[in-house]
């Protein structure tokens, strides 16, 4: 069934402007035709029950939300496309949070009006995937990190450990050494050298599939 996010459940649950026009005019939908809304709480199944101005769906059943562990992932921003491949793969998989990092040699940077853009790019995969919606943080330095975090590093043999809340993925460039300092726990994700959003794709997938 086709999936709407809403701010805030309600009885009835009522559209936004942009999700209306999306239903009405894209999907085609009409009276009657069975949906599925949600919030960053709660979902339901309904059936549309007007289509007048904003779409009203009458609520028919709550539906449980998929158990997924706790994942979130702090990664140096990748440039251009990279980004948003990241972003939809990593929504998809059900990663709670991505946190943008600014680490000392990144190579690029995540603006307000980019971040907003990536918000929109994790509601769209948390609708076609049925993950809860990934929440797209500002961007930080690397020194607001926990020293508690794991940091994926090529020097390391040890796996990843199992039920690991934050990941840190670096820049292509490596980490300082003072940056490195911060980190206690490492892991590897195999032998070869991996671009930020492959790493980041692969950590979240061992942790969660």
């Amino acid at each position: 069934m086709p999936r709407f996010f809403v701010e805030r459940i309600t009885h009835p649950a009522m559209l936004s402007e942009p999700e209306s026009r999306h239903a009405v005019k894209s999907l085609r939908l009409s009276l009657g035709d069975r949906v599925v809304v949600f919030d960053p709480h709660e979902s339901w199944s309904g059936e549309i029950e007007s289509t007048e101005g904003r779409v009203r769906i009458r609520l028919v059943e709550k539906l449980a939300r998929p158990q997924i562990p706790l994942v979130k992932v702090a990664a140096a921003v990748p440039k251009g496309g990279r980004l948003d491949w990241m972003v939809e793969k990593l929504a998809e998989l059900g990663v709670a949070e991505l946190i943008p990092i600014r680490f000392a040699r990144s190579v690029a940077e995540l603006g307000e009006s980019k971040r907003k853009r990536l918000e929109k790019l994790a509601l769209a995969a948390a609708k076609q995937s049925g993950a809860p919606v990934m929440q797209i943080g500002t961007e930080r330095r690397a020194g607001e990190l926990p020293g508690d975090a794991i940091l994926a590093h090529p020097g390391s043999d040890a796996p990843l450990p199992a039920g690991a809340g934050l990941v840190v993925i670096g820049p292509e460039g490596g980490l300082t050494p003072e940056e490195e300092s911060r980190f206690a726990r490492r892991f590897t994700l195999g032998p070869t050298i991996l671009r930020i959003e492959t790493a980041a794709v692969v950590a979240a997938a061992r942790l969660l599939l």
